[in-house]
Formats: structure tokens, sequence, C-alpha cells
């Protein structure tokens, strides 16, 4: 059976759509499939690390004139070419698929209508937004997120919730040892994405180094991020309590060793559900907001908004350090790690009977 991811990550776009189509595409892989990957090369971009992970890269066209979008909600932008132009150098380079996983805001009806008939695939999209679409499957795993949201839209077979979260098995594992009462250390574990446009990071930083003993605090970003020479020069002028950590090959135990993440909504969050660790959410970009009420609803994380980390996240930290050991139980049952196998699943199924 031959897959192909339609993905792409960039300084707009982020790095997280692509982390959670690999943790498929590897699961995938490991049952027998062949998995290629579709992606537009631009600044910022994964290309590099989907082939390091084992998968062929195939290029789509660069555009004559590069799109910056006017606000975080502009998807359209995000594709830098018109979704009819997109779908026929996708089918032209492609060739041929039994499966096509869209992971991509920028990609809509238009592009799944063209697509389907000129390959005849069975088609899965990963989404967050309840959008119009015209797939065979739908896997959204914002949490509570009822199937009902895409059936009513387009019939399909509709994987919502956090059930289906795409997390790397390795989370599961990680799990069943960390089942605990109290927090192993004091530490904090800073994560904004792999971008961070807004400089978030920093702005933490800078709070953080506000009260007399700052908690040691490892930050992860990357070089891809704009503004990783100034997050990796306050690094270096805070050894005593500020550790930069550019990239993690096992984020499950990695993770694991943190009391508290300050970080960005996104599949990061089930993440840390999923090993009950407390967070503190930060959006950054509208499409975080469902995330984050679902999460606050849950009362499983405390929210603070861009603007307010100066006067607020000292003490929301305080606040957790409090009723930690509650906070992680109502992380502990959001999520348990196994969304991908149960995706997996269905779609072999869908690929067997089509």
């Amino acid at each position: 059976m031959r897959v192909v991811f339609r993905v792409d990550a960039s300084i707009h776009i982020g790095s997280g759509h692509v982390m959670r189509c690999l943790v498929l595409a590897q699961e995938l892989k490991r049952i027998g499939y062949n998995v290629l990957f579709a992606t537009r090369e631009q600044k910022a971009d994964l290309n590099t690390l989907i082939n390091t992970r084992g998968f062929e890269v195939i290029a789509l066209q660069k555009p004559y004139e590069w799109s910056t979008p006017n606000h975080s909600s502009d998807y359209a932008a995000w594709l830098q070419v018109s979704e009819e132009q997109d779908s026929l150098d996708f089918i032209k380079k492609v060739k041929y698929a039994d499966l096509v996983i869209v992971d991509h805001y920028g990609i809509g009806a238009t592009w799944h209508e063209t697509v389907k008939n000129k390959l005849n695939c069975i088609l899965t999209v990963i989404d967050d937004l309840v959008r119009v679409h015209r797939a065979h499957i739908i896997v959204d795993q914002t949490l509570n997120r009822p199937p009902t949201c895409y059936e009513k839209i387009f019939p399909c077979k509709a994987l919502t919730g956090t059930d289906y979260a795409l997390l790397n098995p390795e989370f599961t594992k990680q799990r069943q040892i960390l089942q605990r009462s109290s927090p192993s250390c004091d530490d904090i574990l800073l994560t904004m994405g792999g971008i961070d446009k807004p400089n978030a990071t920093l702005k933490v930083l800078k709070t953080l180094a506000t009260v007399k003993q700052p908690r040691p605090t490892t930050v992860l970003l990357s070089q891809q991020a704009p503004h990783y020479s100034a997050i990796k020069e306050f690094a270096e002028e805070h050894p005593d309590w500020v550790k930069h950590v550019e990239f993690v090959d096992n984020m499950a135990s990695f993770m694991g060793q943190f009391s508290i993440v300050i970080g960005a909504p996104g599949s990061t969050s089930w993440e840390r559900a999923c090993l009950g660790i407390p967070s503190i959410l930060i959006p950054i970009a509208d499409n975080q907001n469902d995330i984050s009420k679902a999460l606050v609803n849950a009362q499983a994380v405390k929210l603070i908004k861009l603007e307010d980390i100066s006067n607020q996240l000292i003490s929301s930290i305080e606040y957790l350090d409090n009723h930690w050991e509650y906070y992680s139980k109502q992380n502990f049952v959001l999520c348990d790690g196994m969304g991908v196998k149960r995706v997996t699943q269905t779609l072999q199924e869908a690929l067997q009977t089509c």
C-alpha cells in the first residue's frame, strides 16, 4: 500500500503538523506500508527531519512569489499557491496512492474532491477546526470534540477526541512509569513550539528572572525559530538556572523529568496530559483557542494570555505547585496515548474494504 502525506512546516505554519504526521507515518511504515511525504520547500520547513526519519520527500512546486499571512488565521497564505494549483501539482508528482493523508489548514474541499477523483484513493484529513471537507476519514484530537461536528458537514468516519491523539508510543510506556502523587523535582520545561513567532519564550524567561531564586528551567527551541539567537544568548547569560536544548530524540522520557510545563497549546498538550504533567498554556495563534478552552473547562491547565505573562505567570506557577496532585490527575485521565494505534486500525480497515 502506498501512503502519501500532504503537509507543510514553515515560519508561518510551525512544526506541529509535520511532527504529528511523522508519528502516524512511522506506525504505518512499521506495519509494512510504503510512506512518502509531499511538501513545499520553504523557510523553516522540516524536510531534512522527514528524510532523517526514513521517508522520501516529494517536492512540490515553489510559488513565483512568496505570500506572508496577514494574521494567524490566514490559512490560504500558508499554502502559498491556490488549492487548485496545489492539487494538480500533487497529482502530477505523486502519480498514484492508495491512501492520502492531509494535515494542512490551507487545504479544503476543492483539493479533496480533485485528488480523490483523480487518484481514486482513500482520503484522510487531520484537522482541528471543523472545516468544510470531502474526506472519507477525519481525525480531530481536540478534547471532547463530538464526531457529529464533521458527520453533519459531509458523510465520513470521524475519529474525534483525545482517544485519537497522535502521540509517539513511547508516551504510553512513560505514562506507566510516571503514575505519582507528587512531582519528583521542581524543574520547569518551557516549550512554545518549534517557531514561536511572537517570542513568548523570551517574555516568560524575563518574567521568571524577576524572582529572587528562579526555578531550574529548560528551554526547548530549535534553530528554525526566528528568535533562536536571543534565547540562546539569554541562556548563556543565566547558566545557573536556564538550560537551552535545541532538539530532543525521545520527547516522552525528556518531558517526564519536569514538574510543570509552560507551553503553547497544540499536540504537545496531549503529550503533557498523557504523562500527567500540569501546565501553563499561553496561546500564540487563533487556531489554539478551542484546545485552550477545552483544557480550561477540564480544569487541567492554567491559561495566560500573551500580554499577561509578566503579571500572571509567577502566581500561576505557585498555584500549580500548591495544587499539583489535583492538576496531575486531571491531566492523566484526558489521554492514554494509544491514539495512533486506533487511527492506524481504522485506516487499515478502510483500505481492506475499498
